[in-house]
């Protein structure tokens, strides 16, 4: 609308170019469009989805905060890093640790056992790496979101966020934002589990435990020292 407003060529009408001018009536044009109708489409065009300074907008540079998780562009990416990234980092030193303990040990038993200590350990660390940096499904703010509470009484709106949650979606006071599909909060993954990260999450149990049982097979499959 401002940039509307500063652009005289835009104008449907024309101001008049001095007093002599007024007075004549072909000095000015009629309108092509009603003026009601120029605003109100230029007001919706600034309301839009992902316009400068629309509201829930996501922003344009390279990071941006939802809450107390740090969203990071990367190689057309988003990384989104939680408030508890420390212990995340806890977790991949853990994985690291029992993998590099367990190849540094396979290594003697043959090419094999090497190639199956890196293998689980790479799936682990790939699927934890998934899981911690997908988005758990935070719920941005919509300008449609003022709206819906009058139409659809089954929702409820979050008094911190101010966005309307659909059923199922809660409020995390760890990384305060509204996370869809919530599911709980995990610490070792640094922010919480929800609709979008879920199935990543249930990824890494499964490759995390079937790694561990491997390692322990396999260690347990040594022949004793003599």
């Amino acid at each position: 609308l401002c940039s509307w407003l500063k652009c005289p060529t835009r104008w449907p009408f024309r101001m008049p170019v001095d007093s002599e001018a007024s007075e004549d009536h072909t000095a000015y044009s009629h309108f092509d469009v009603d003026s009601s109708t120029v605003l109100r489409e230029a007001a919706d065009e600034c309301r839009a989805p992902g316009a400068l300074g629309a509201p829930g907008a996501p922003a344009t540079g390279r990071s941006y905060w939802l809450g107390r998780i740090w969203v990071c562009q990367l190689a057309g990416r988003e990384f989104y890093i939680g408030p508890h990234w420390y212990c995340s980092i806890l977790m991949l030193v853990f994985i690291l640790g029992v993998g590099t303990f367990h190849c540094s040990s396979a290594a003697a038993l043959g090419s094999f056992q090497l190639a199956g200590g890196l293998a689980v350990t790479g799936l682990s660390l790939i699927s934890f790496l998934n899981c911690a940096f997908a988005d758990p499904g935070v719920l941005q703010k919509n300008p449609e979101d003022q709206v819906l509470p009058s139409l659809e009484t089954n929702h409820r709106t979050c008094q911190i966020c101010q966005v309307v949650q659909p059923r199922g979606c809660q409020h995390c006071h760890f990384c305060q934002v509204c996370i869809l599909g919530h599911d709980h909060h995990c610490p070792w993954m640094g922010k919480c589990i929800g609709r979008k990260n879920l199935c990543a999450f249930y990824t890494f149990l499964t490759v995390a435990f079937a790694s561990l049982g491997y390692i322990m097979i396999s260690a347990l499959s040594q022949p004793p020292e003599s």
